[in-house]
């Protein structure tokens, strides 16, 4: 394992160390976790909340998930800024989220911010972080919803070099709450860099001839990106076990796409959602290779689908303000 002297005598990170083929982790506290592999940082949990003024509150209003190439060089999704500001990594929303009579939007995150409240991270041949997020209410209003928020960061099988199991697990402290939204801006989300190249984003989808603004409960979406230059492939994968009615948003030349479905949740009844995302340096368009991921990742045994390739598409009339 690489760990340089200068990553040793840094200020507030605790670094937990394992066998030098597994995964260490290294807590910023209140400000990140970061998984390495061999001393190279692989992934990154933004836990930082800053509300000292509009534009660090901007910056800091939600937890997520950088993910880097595996050289650590080059930073595969968005931050804080840019186009649609509220796009951060691999993260998770809702614009529509009725409680107690009102209605809340905790995707463009106004009148509230998702805070990561505990956060713990654990190295081995498998990486887990756990975080306890609050979703915040109303002003001075108790939390609108609790959610764990579970990482597991892993080797998948080749040719993909890393796997991130996610699961979001979204409990209200009392009463229920309705999750909604739309694919647009719902649900859990992968934003690729500011640095895509959208002339070059591509999608995949498992069937033939497949409308992705209206298919529903497909097992896998595939994203082939190019950013700074080079290639990569993004798949998430959607388990059988996920409620019923997922659609994606896989279509956008600036790459964010995900899974969406609504849900409820109630105090001692979390809304829970599980995906897999599977990482590839290199075009990969084999929907042979993404359906043994999903039957190894659901325990299914689908046969191997035709592949539908989307043509990626701006929204019309965006702009860096609107707040899609």
């Amino acid at each position: 394992m690489k760990i340089s002297l200068a990553l040793l005598a840094t200020p507030l990170l605790c670094m937990n160390l394992s066998a030098a083929d597994d995964f260490q982790t290294k807590v910023a506290e209140g400000k990140s976790v970061d998984v390495l592999h061999d001393g190279v940082v692989v992934a990154r949990f933004m836990t930082e909340h800053d509300a000292s003024t509009p534009e660090r509150q901007a910056e800091t209003f939600k937890p997520y998930l950088h993910v880097f190439d595996p050289t650590g060089a080059i930073r595969l999704t968005k931050g804080p800024g840019g186009l649609y500001p509220h796009h951060h990594g691999l993260f998770v929303g809702f614009n529509m989220i009725h409680a107690g009579g009102q209605t809340y939007d905790r995707w463009h995150m106004i009148g509230g911010d998702q805070i990561t409240r505990k956060v713990s991270a654990e190295p081995g041949e498998k990486a887990k972080i756990v975080a306890d997020v609050e979703w915040e209410g109303a002003k001075g209003a108790p939390a609108l919803l609790d959610e764990k928020r579970t990482m597991t960061l892993f080797t998948p099988p080749k040719p993909f070099y890393l796997g991130i199991d996610i699961t979001t697990s979204l409990e209200p402290p009392q009463g229920e709450a309705e999750l909604n939204g739309d694919l647009e801006h719902a649900g859990v989300q992968f934003r690729p860099s500011e640095k895509i190249d959208g002339a070059k984003t591509v999608f995949l989808y498992p069937g033939e001839k497949v409308d992705i603004h209206t298919a529903r409960d497909l097992p896998w979406v595939a994203e082939v990106m190019t950013i700074e230059g080079k290639t990569f492939t993004v798949v998430v994968l959607n388990p059988p076990d996920n409620p019923k009615g997922t659609i994606y948003s896989a279509y956008r030349d600036y790459g964010r796409f995900g899974a969406f479905v609504p849900g409820t949740a109630k105090a001692g009844a979390p809304f829970t959602l599980h995906y897999r995302w599977l990482i590839a340096e290199g075009d990969v368009r084999d929907p042979a290779i993404f359906q043994k991921a999903w039957n190894d990742y659901s325990g299914k045994e689908l046969p191997t689908p035709a592949l539908t390739t989307g043509s990626s598409q701006p929204r019309p009339g965006d702009a860096p303000t609107t707040g899609k």
